[in-house]
């Protein structure tokens, strides 16, 4: 069961990382109820995130998610003293407004910081799924689960899909010029090649050598230089041997 969930967790991110450009390091906005429902379920966040997303991850939180979880006291001590060691993400509120309506801002109509939520609220999950490209994150029980992409995201990613498959307004005036290269590449490849003429042999390489020797000297054999290091005798000395039958013959 555990791998089944982390192969649908790997396809989810797949998804958002191509249509959307959600990448490693992921930035997790995480809000006070996932807080609050993780540590009752006694579960680590900061050690969870980067299992179930099998890369580096950063749980943030805002100010204003904080402040909220300060402002309902005892009942969620543990969980702002949690928040209070995570990454502070600027919300630019000078005065705290509601946590879910911080969160929707720094999403955006596009959520171009690339951000990942991880909350149990259903108002604000259900006001996240409208806006393409946003990762949800949430507890089923103790176990975390990345959401399906919504119906936003499925048709944005469908919309730049067909993007992709339709010419641009720069490149409608080319399209011309272009379809008559192909017509002519087309053409010219269902023209019949012509046969080139085959050669007959060259009388030249069919006619035998006739080597030379040195000037002077046409037809003689030449003799190959002697080994360097080997004694040459002369014709002029003669053998002991020879020297002693001449002196008796005479």
């Amino acid at each position: 069961m555990r791998v089944k969930r982390h192969k649908n967790h790997r396809r989810i991110l797949r998804f958002f990382r191509i249509t959307f450009g959600v990448q490693e390091p992921y930035h997790v906005l995480v809000d006070g109820t996932f807080l609050t429902h993780a540590l009752q379920q006694r579960i680590y966040v900061k050690e969870q995130l980067p299992k179930m997303l099998e890369g580096r991850s950063t749980p943030m939180v805002t100010n204003c998610v904080l402040e909220e979880l300060r402002a309902l006291g005892e009942r969620a001590l543990g969980a702002a003293i949690i928040a209070k060691g995570y990454y502070r993400l600027k919300c630019g509120h000078e005065t705290p407004i509601v946590a879910a309506k911080c969160i929707c801002q720094q999403i955006g109509q596009s959520n171009e910081r690339r951000l990942l939520v991880a909350t149990q609220d259903p108002e604000l999950l259900a006001t996240l799924r409208a806006v393409p490209g946003v990762p949800l994150i949430r507890l089923h029980g103790p176990v975390p689960q990345l959401e399906e992409p919504s119906k936003a995201s499925r048709g944005a990613a469908e919309a730049k899909e067909k993007q992709k498959r339709t010419c641009a307004n720069w490149e409608r005036p080319k399209l011309p010029e272009l379809k008559a290269k192909e017509v002519k590449a087309k053409a010219l490849a269902e023209k019949p090649k012509k046969l080139r003429k085959k050669k007959g042999v060259n009388p030249l390489s069919c006619k035998k050598s006739k080597k030379k020797g040195p000037k002077g000297t046409q037809g003689a054999p030449v003799h190959a230089p002697p080994a360097p290091g080997k004694r040459v005798r002369s014709r002029r000395m003669a053998r002991p041997q020879d020297k002693s039958e001449a002196e008796l013959n005479s």
